[in-house]
Order: C-alpha cells, then sequence, then structure tokens
C-alpha cells in the first residue's frame, strides 16, 4: 500500500489517534452529559421533613494539630440542628497536639480564632449544641479508625470525613435533604473543592499566624507552588464536576471520596464498616455497595474543601497511592466483573481499558513519538501532530469546563476565573501525573502493599539541561499568570 497506506495508518492510528480519539471522545460525551442535567446540581430548597435524622460524623485524625481546628469550626457553623449532631473524632496514635486541640472544643475553648475563611467569606463558629466525643482508635490506620467511630455512634446518615476538611455551613443540611429525597439513596460522595486559601502560615505547632483582622495570613506560594494549587484545583473540578458527576448519571460510581462520604447506617453496618484489605478503602467500601441494591451517587450540592499538595513529591506519593489502591480494589472484586449492574457489566471493563491497557499504549506513545523523524517523517510533520494533540486535549478541557460553567456557585466560579489562565499549561501537569500513576502500577506489581510511597527518585533525577527547562516552564507560568 506504500508509505501512506497501512504503515502510515498503522503507526498514526494504533499510537496517535485511538488513545487520543479515547480521551478526548470520553471528555466530550461526560461534559454533554452533564450539561444536559445541569439543574441536578442545584442547592435543593432549605426544607427537612421531620422527623430530622440524627448525623453522625467521624473524623480520624492522626498528626492533625493544624487541620483538625479548622475541621471542626465549620462543624459548628452548620445550619443543620445542632442537636442532630455528634461529633466522634477518632484519636489514631497521635504524638502532637491533635488530642489537645479537640479537647479545646469540647471544653468550649477553640484553639484560636473561632472562624474561618472560605472564598473570602468569614463563616463565624456558632456555639454547638451537639454531641462532641473524643475517642482514642491506637494507631491502627484509618479503616480502623472509622470503624471504632461506628461502634460508638447513634446517627442514621454517617458522614465519614478527613481531618483536613472544611465544611460548609449547609453541607451537613444538603445531605439530610437529598437522603430524604431518595429513599434508595444508601451511600453519596461529596463535591470536593482544592482551595489554596486554606494554605496558611503556622508555627509548626499548630499555633496559625492571624493578621490584623484576626484571620490566618495566607501561606507566600512560590511560582511552581501556585501552578500546582491551581492544576489540582482544576482537575478537581474537572474530576468531580463532570467526571463524577457523570458516573453517578450513569449509576457507575467508582469510588466514594475518603474526604467525604455519607451514608445510611445500615448500608455501611451491612458491609461491615471499612475494611484494610487495600490501601484504598473507600474504593473497597464503594464496589462492596454496588453488590447491594439501593443508588450510590454524587451530591454536588455538598461542598468540601481541601487545601492543595504542596510539592511534586506529596503528589507523586499520593497519586501512586491512588493508583495502587485502584488495581487492588479491582482485584478484590474481581469476581463481579461482566455480571450484574451496569457498572460491573461496562463501567469497570472500560476503566481498565481506559486507565491501563489504553494507559501503556500512550506511555510508548511518548516515547515514540520523538522518534518519528529516524523512522522517516518529516520533523514539521511531528511538530504539526504534537501541536495539534496538544491543543485538542486544551480544547477537551475547555468544554468541560464550560459545560460546568453553570451549575457552579458563584464564588467557585470567582476561583476558575483565576485558574483559566493556567489552562494552557494543564496538559503538561497532566502528563506529570500521568508517570506517576503508571509508577504506581509498576509499584502495585512489584512491591507490597503500604500507605506511602518512595519518592526518592525525584530527588536523584537529574535531566541535561534541566536547569534551563526549568527556568523556561517558570518563565511561561508567570507570563500567563502574568
Amino acid at each position: 500500500m506504500g508509505f501512506f497506506g497501512f504503515d502510515f495508518l498503522l503507526m498514526w492510528g494504533v499510537w496517535i489517534l485511538i488513545p487520543l480519539a479515547a480521551d478526548i471522545a470520553q471528555a466530550l460525551w461526560d461534559a454533554l452529559l452533564v450539561w444536559r442535567n445541569g439543574r441536578q446540581a442545584k442547592l435543593f430548597p432549605p426544607l427537612v421533613i421531620p422527623p430530622m435524622p440524627k448525623v453522625s460524623i467521624i473524623i480520624p485524625a492522626h498528626n492533625e494539630q493544624l487541620n483538625i481546628d479548622r475541621c471542626i469550626t465549620s462543624l459548628k457553623a452548620q445550619t443543620y440542628p445542632h442537636e442532630k449532631i455528634e461529633i466522634l473524632v477518632v484519636n489514631d496514635g497521635s504524638t502532637d497536639r491533635t488530642e489537645e486541640v479537640v479537647n479545646g472544643h469540647i471544653n468550649g475553648s477553640p484553639h484560636w480564632n473561632g472562624h474561618i475563611r472560605l472564598y473570602n467569606r468569614v463563616i463565624p463558629a456558632l456555639e454547638f449544641g451537639g454531641v462532641m466525643t473524643l475517642l482514642q482508635g491506637g494507631h491502627r490506620g484509618k479503616p480502623a479508625a472509622v470503624n471504632t467511630g461506628l461502634l460508638h455512634c447513634r446517627g442514621d446518615l454517617i458522614f465519614t470525613i478527613d481531618s483536613d476538611a472544611v465544611l460548609e455551613p449547609e453541607s451537613i443540611q444538603q445531605a439530610v435533604i437529598a437522603f430524604q429525597r431518595d429513599p434508595d439513596l444508601v451511600a453519596a460522595t461529596a463535591h470536593l473543592i482544592i482551595d489554596r486559601d486554606l494554605l496558611v502560615e503556622n508555627d509548626g505547632n499548630g499555633h496559625i499566624h492571624l493578621d490584623r483582622d484576626d484571620m490566618p495570613v495566607p501561606m507566600k506560594l512560590s511560582v511552581m507552588e501556585n501552578f500546582l494549587a491551581t492544576a489540582q484545583f482544576i482537575e478537581y473540578f474537572q474530576s468531580f464536576r463532570i467526571g463524577r458527576h457523570a458516573e453517578a448519571l450513569r449509576d457507575e460510581l467508582f469510588t466514594l471520596s475518603g474526604a467525604c462520604a455519607i451514608y445510611r447506617r445500615e448500608a455501611l453496618q451491612a458491609i461491615h464498616g471499612y475494611r484494610g484489605r487495600t490501601v484504598s478503602e473507600d474504593t473497597d467500601a464503594t464496589l462492596t455497595l454496588q453488590r447491594f441494591p439501593g443508588r450510590v451517587t454524587y451530591l454536588p450540592q455538598v461542598r468540601i474543601h481541601l487545601a492543595p499538595t504542596e510539592s511534586w513529591r506529596a503528589l507523586f506519593a499520593q497519586r501512586v497511592r491512588w493508583q495502587r489502591g485502584e488495581l487492588e480494589a479491582l482485584a478484590v472484586h474481581y469476581d463481579m466483573l461482566g455480571m450484574g449492574k451496569r457498572i460491573w457489566q461496562r463501567a469497570l471493563p472500560r476503566r481498565l481499558q481506559r486507565d491501563h491497557t489504553m494507559g501503556f499504549l500512550r506511555l510508548v506513545w511518548v516515547f515514540l513519538l520523538p522518534m518519528f523523524p529516524l523512522l522517516g517523517y518529516s520533523p514539521a510533520i511531528v511538530v504539526q501532530a504534537m501541536a495539534l494533540i496538544y491543543g485538542l486535549y486544551i480544547l477537551a478541557d475547555a468544554a468541560q469546563i464550560a459545560a460546568a460553567w453553570s451549575i457552579c456557585a458563584p464564588s467557585e466560579r470567582r476561583i476558575l476565573r483565576k485558574a483559566l489562565a493556567f489552562l494552557p499549561l494543564l496538559p503538561l501537569y497532566r502528563m506529570v501525573v500521568y508517570f506517576f500513576r503508571m509508577s504506581g502500577n509498576l509499584k502495585t506489581l512489584t512491591e507490597p502493599p503500604r500507605w506511602t510511597a518512595s519518592a526518592g527518585w525525584l530527588d536523584k533525577l537529574r535531566i541535561p539541561g534541566g536547569g534551563k527547562i526549568a527556568g523556561w516552564l517558570r518563565n511561561f507560568a508567570e507570563f500567563w499568570a502574568g
């Protein structure tokens, strides 16, 4: 067939066009699905049908002296009746001042100024009229800590939240309304927002620096840290506003976020709480619930704020853990693949294909594409192809953001406007994260399970001309942040 026949189609079709089409097509389809169902993301009217259910909030905490105060403060600011709320903090073997901070709230002497700021909105913590308890869980990990709380809680609805999560004041009320409106709903995940304002200056002992207005002093970020925080905000924005939302609309939700998940008490008891058989206990719990009748979904009305990961090293460890957890959870539940509900018949096989089979094709493509001139392709054509691929990924990101714009809270839009300046750099960030995930695949095959991941190779990595490349990227980021 000649050079522009079979060989051309094989090279460009298999190694470039097919992986590209899979990524772009899925992103655009999810964006269209969410856009057509945007009304489902609107806040529920502030009505709760009596009798109002009791809500238990379980917070595992290990060395969280800086974060736990802010988390509890956000719970004390909830609009849901406090007498219907019980907070159970499970101290998972902390060696810092976590226990002291929690006891301060229990005794009525909060750790610092008693209010928080979200999107430059000051939220005062009210006097808490509910029940707050500190439990000792040893140092056995998050699953055991959650299960300790489950043994002591009395709520009809159970929130499991990370100690660094900050809830918007309407979060609990919105979750209760959702569960009352849908009797078939057994579990849900919240909408997570990466909020760089939660990075604040502190003295290292859990004391936050306050300005003249008695508000936390924001941490000064370098250009690279600013880029990393902004990229994570956009990534989470797309992953939840589009990704989780589309999964829920198709009844294919894969993971109830560990940062904030809501369960009916009987559902969490039916699966025996969290199990420590994978490093991703939230995904394991989600897939276990998918075996039972009832609906598992995403609630965009329940908005939770998290601080961004501050360094590439920490981001690497996080994404390797996530990738390991995904593979381990799929291995645990392999017996259901292709059977039963839609998620087993279609969603999980498609996820394996996209994240793993096609993922390794992209890995080959990354290293092969620069070699095409040695195979007879014109360098100009290769550069044009790379520019086209880069542009298509930016276009897909822009389409997802546009689809989700109308269902965002006004405060979230303000952050998004500032973040849009970094949109042209997002494919670079995604490429780095992609390599982290591939590393997670390899580590899963070669290392025993563990919560943390070694990132020593990042410190040892030396790239010829790396200093110039880093400087160029820094200047490029400054230009776009402008």
